[in-house]
C-alpha cells in the first residue's frame, strides 16, 4: 500500500470516529474496517458501486458542460464497479511481477489456478520478451 492510500484510510478511520460510527463489529474474525456505513456494519460492494456511480454521473455531467463551453466533444468516464476496482489492483500487482502466490494470498483465492488464469495474462507478453531476451544472453548473442 502506498504512503497515499495509507494517509487516506487514516483519514477515513478519523472520519468515522468524528461521525460517531460503531467500530466494534467482527465478521469471520476480521475487525477494524475502514469503510463503514453509518449503522457500523462495512460497506458491501453494492454500496460502493452506487458511490463510484454518483462520482461518475457528476463526473461526466462536469465534463459535458466543459466540453460545451469549449466546443469539443466531452471525454466521459465510463462505469466503474467495486469488481473492476479488484480486478485492477490485483492486475498492477502482476505486472511488476511480484510472487504470484503473494498475489493469490491478497486476493483471497483458494486456488492459485483462479490467479493465473484470470490475472496472469497480463504478465505474458513481458515475460516473453524477458525469456527471449536471457535466451540471447546465455547462447551469447
Amino acid at each position: 500500500m502506498s504512503k497515499m492510500v495509507g494517509k487516506a484510510f487514516e483519514t477515513q478511520r478519523r472520519l468515522n470516529f468524528q461521525l460517531g460510527i460503531p467500530r466494534d463489529v467482527e465478521i469471520d474474525g476480521f475487525s477494524d474496517f475502514i469503510f463503514m456505513s453509518r449503522s457500523g456494519r462495512p460497506m458491501m460492494p453494492s454500496s460502493v458501486n452506487f458511490i463510484l456511480l454518483d462520482i461518475v454521473k457528476t463526473y461526466n455531467q462536469e465534463e459535458r458542460e466543459r466540453a460545451k463551453r469549449e466546443r469539443r466533444k466531452p471525454e466521459e468516464m465510463p462505469h466503474i464497479y467495486a469488481h473492476i476496482l479488484r480486478y485492477t489492483a490485483c492486475t498492477r500487482m502482476a505486472e511488476p511481477n511480484l510472487d504470484i502466490k503473494v498475489v493469490q494470498y491478497v486476493m483471497g483465492h483458494a486456488n492459485i489456478c483462479v490467479t493465473m488464469d484470470v490475472y496472469n495474462h497480463v504478465t505474458d507478453e513481458e515475460r516473453i520478451v524477458r525469456e527471449i531476451a536471457k535466451l540471447y544472453e546465455v547462447q551469447g548473442m
